[in-house]
């Protein structure tokens, strides 16, 4: 299944465990299309930067 990973790059989750963002790409996530940490985002970046994430989902959707 694709799978895409948007987070803020300020928010907490992404930094909690070091190489769990690295593992959820290349081990959980056979398919993964898109991880982007976006900036001036934190835990709500679809709240804090719409039209970033409203962008990216719209990329990945247009992909294979």
């Amino acid at each position: 299944m694709p799978s895409c990973f948007i987070a803020g790059a300020s928010g907490w989750g992404v930094y909690q465990r070091p190489g769990d963002l690295e593992k959820l790409q290349h081990e959980a996530c056979s398919r993964m299309l898109s991880c982007t940490l976006v900036e001036d985002a934190g835990h709500w970046v679809q709240q804090e930067q719409a039209d970033a994430v409203s962008g990216l989902l719209l990329e990945f959707l247009r992909r294979d």
